[in-house]
C-alpha cells in the first residue's frame, strides 16, 4: 500500500494505492468524519459488484444507486440525489463517497461542492480511467446537450483510495477507457512512460499486476504535479486536454453513444498528433509511434462516418474554444507538447477529413 499527498492551494489530500485499501478508508473515517453521516454514491452495475467491500468495513451508511453511463453525469440526476439527501434531512455533517468511474466521481464531487454550500467526499474509483485521471485534481461537473463538462466546479476530494482488486472486473472497454489515458500521459510528460507501455504492451492488456501498478502509480504522480501547479486549469493543467478538443466534439456529435470516453480521446490524440505534423512541428516517425501505440493497444484511430460539420460544430461548445477558435495542445515529440489557437481552419478541416471519412 503506497501514499501519495497531493497539495493544491485549496487542499491537501493522501491517494492510496494498493490491496485491501479499503480498511484505509475505514480508518480514515474514524479519524477524520467520526460522526458525520455516510452516503455512497454508486451505479447499479458497481453496486452489485463492490458495494459489498464497503458493506465489510463501514459502519451504517446510506446508498444511493443511479444508472450506469455518460447519460447519467446530467442536471436531472444531480438534482435526483440531491433531493434524496433533503427528504432525508441529511445536512451539513454528510460526507459522500463515490465509488464508481469517472462519471460517478465527477457527478459526486458537483453534488458535495454546492449541497449546503459544500460538503467533503471521498472518491473511491472503480475503474483504470478513474484512478490515473478522473478521480484527481478535483475537476467535477455534468454534461448538457451542448457539451461536456461545461457546467461543474474544481473542488477537492478529501481523500483518494484506490483497490487496484477493482480492475479484475473491469470490462474489457473500460480499462481501454482507462489506458488511453495512461497513453495520453505519456504523450504529454514522459517518453520513459511512453516506451514502456510500448514495451509491455500486451502484458499490460492481460493486466498483470507487476505492470499495472508501476504504470497507474507513475500516472497518478505525473498528474499529481501538475494539478499542484495549476489547480484551476489557467495554463499548465490545460495540457491534460491532448486529444480531449477533438474526443470530446466526438462524444457530443454523436450524443454520446458510439464511443466510450477512451475511444474518442484515442481519435482525438492521433488527430491532434496529425495537425502537429502538418503545421511541421511533430516529426512523422513520432506521429507514427502515437497512432500504432493507439491501434495496438485496441483503440480506434478513426471516426468513419461522422460529419466533419457536425465535429466543427460541437468544437464550438468545448470549453477549451477560446477567442472563437479551439485551444489545441499539440505534441512536438513524444513526452513533450504545446498550447496553441494558431491551427489554420483549413488545417483542421482537412485533418480531420482525413479521419472521419
Amino acid at each position: 500500500m503506497e501514499k501519495i499527498f497531493v497539495n493544491t492551494p485549496s487542499k491537501k489530500y493522501p491517494i492510496v494505492l494498493g490491496k485491501k485499501v479499503i480498511t484505509e478508508l475505514s480508518n480514515h473515517l474514524q479519524k477524520y468524519h467520526k460522526n458525520k453521516k455516510v452516503v455512497v454514491i454508486t451505479d447499479d452495475t458497481v453496486k452489485k459488484l463492490h458495494l459489498q467491500t464497503l458493506e465489510k468495513e463501514l459502519p451504517d451508511f446510506l446508498t444511493i444507486t443511479i444508472p450506469p453511463g455518460e447519460g447519467s453525469k446530467s442536471r436531472e440526476i444531480k438534482a435526483k440525489i440531491e433531493d434524496a439527501l433533503l427528504e432525508r434531512n441529511f445536512g451539513k455533517d454528510t460526507l459522500l463517497i463515490a465509488l464508481g468511474g469517472g462519471v460517478i466521481g465527477d457527478l459526486t464531487g458537483f453534488v458535495a461542492s454546492t449541497y449546503y454550500r459544500g460538503i467533503p467526499f471521498l472518491q473511491v474509483p472503480t475503474t483504470l480511467l478513474a484512478m490515473v485521471d478522473a478521480s484527481i485534481g478535483g475537476k467535477t461537473g455534468i454534461n448538457t446537450e451542448h457539451g461536456k463538462n461545461l457546467i461543474g466546479t474544481v473542488y477537492q476530494p478529501d481523500a483518494v483510495m484506490i483497490e487496484v482488486e477493482f480492475l479484475k472486473t473491469l470490462p474489457e472497454e473500460e480499462f481501454l477507457n482507462g489506458l488511453a489515458e495512461v497513453i495520453k500521459i505519456g504523450c504529454i510528460l514522459d517518453k520513459d512512460l511512453f516506451e514502456e507501455i510500448e514495451k509491455h504492451k500486451e502484458g499490460i492488456l492481460q493486466r498483470k499486476e507487476e505492470l499495472l501498478l508501476p504504470l497507474i502509480n507513475r500516472s497518478i504522480s505525473l498528474k499529481k504535479s501538475i494539478v499542484e501547479n495549476d489547480e484551476q486549469e489557467t495554463g499548465l493543467r490545460q495540457i491534460l486536454n491532448f486529444g480531449h478538443t477533438v474526443g470530446h466534439a466526438l462524444e457530443a456529435a454523436t450524443h454520446y453513444r458510439r464511443w466510450t470516453h477512451g475511444e474518442a480521446i484515442g481519435i482525438g490524440m492521433c488527430v491532434a498528433a496529425r495537425l502537429s505534423e502538418a503545421l511541421g512541428r511533430l516529426a512523422r516517425r513520432d506521429g507514427a509511434r502515437v497512432t500504432r501505440l493507439i491501434r495496438t493497444a485496441g483503440l480506434p484511430t478513426q471516426a468513419k462516418g461522422v460529419p466533419v460539420t457536425s465535429v466543427l460544430r460541437a468544437l464550438r461548445y468545448d470549453k477549451k474554444f477560446i477567442h472563437g477558435r479551439p485551444r489545441w495542445v499539440l505534441p512536438t515529440r513524444i513526452g513533450r507538447v504545446i498550447l496553441t489557437e494558431e491551427v489554420p481552419a483549413p488545417v483542421v478541416r482537412r485533418v480531420l477529413a482525413e479521419h472521419l471519412r
